[in-house]
């Protein structure tokens, strides 16, 4: 039997995907550290509300399915917020422009992702977005996906960009390198959809462009 939360998480990752698409043609500004610390604090107080409503609904035995990836309500309480990044993605129909760049094509969608910590484990990702004005937590899961970022991330460090290509339902971190070119860390979303599992760890934008493509092409016909 599906958790309420987890019930909650579907929708709104849904949703996201489909409201996504109005981001691509207004870029958002970069976030300032005023308006990041407010982002923070969003996740922050929506993961202490996350734990709450939950121990309160289960105690300590936590249903089947649910989205983060925590052995009791005992290790729920024990959560902690890591860090935050926000979420990029790309317009698919510029995607599929000739003259495509990955990386000068990457806007961000108004949408982050902090990591929920148990000790220094990752369990989870809470997604924050500006709702009616104000950033509140939205949905909270993805903990696979959660434990792939942070690995990612500490195997190529420096300076990342997190990527998520919607209708190629593939996720990226762009990694800046010290020759001025950025190259694309294919986490485990993208190498299972785009068959990049025997591919180097770090990948040339040019490299991804068509196969992307044609994933993008094919996610966009089973909509219509």
């Amino acid at each position: 039997m599906q958790s309420k939360s987890a019930i909650i998480l579907a929708a709104a990752l849904g949703l996201a995907a489909i409201a996504a698409g109005s981001a691509y043609a207004q870029p958002l500004p970069a976030p300032g550290a005023v308006q990041e610390q407010g982002i923070a604090d969003a996740a922050r107080q929506g993961l202490t509300g996350f734990v709450k409503q939950n121990l309160a609904e289960y105690g300590v035995r936590l249903p089947d399915g649910f989205p983060l990836s925590v052995a009791d309500g005992r290790e729920l309480a024990s959560l902690r917020l890591g860090r935050g990044f926000p979420v990029y993605s790309v317009n698919p129909q510029r995607l599929l422009a000739a003259d495509a760049d990955l990386s000068g094509l990457m806007a961000p969608t108004g949408s982050w992702r902090f990591v929920a910590l148990s000790g220094s484990r990752p369990v989870g990702l809470v997604t924050v977005e500006k709702v009616e004005g104000r950033w509140q937590a939205i949905a909270f899961g993805a903990a696979e996906l959660a434990k792939n970022v942070e690995a990612a991330q500490a195997g190529h460090g420096g300076q990342t960009r997190f990527l998520r290509v919607y209708q190629a339902q593939s996720d990226f971190l762009e990694v800046a390198q010290t020759d001025g070119k950025p190259r694309f860390a294919a986490l485990m979303s993208a190498r299972e959809r785009l068959s990049l599992k025997q591919q180097p760890a770090l990948l040339d934008g040019a490299d991804l462009i068509e196969l992307l493509r044609a994933a993008v092409r094919a996610g966009l016909a089973s909509f219509r």
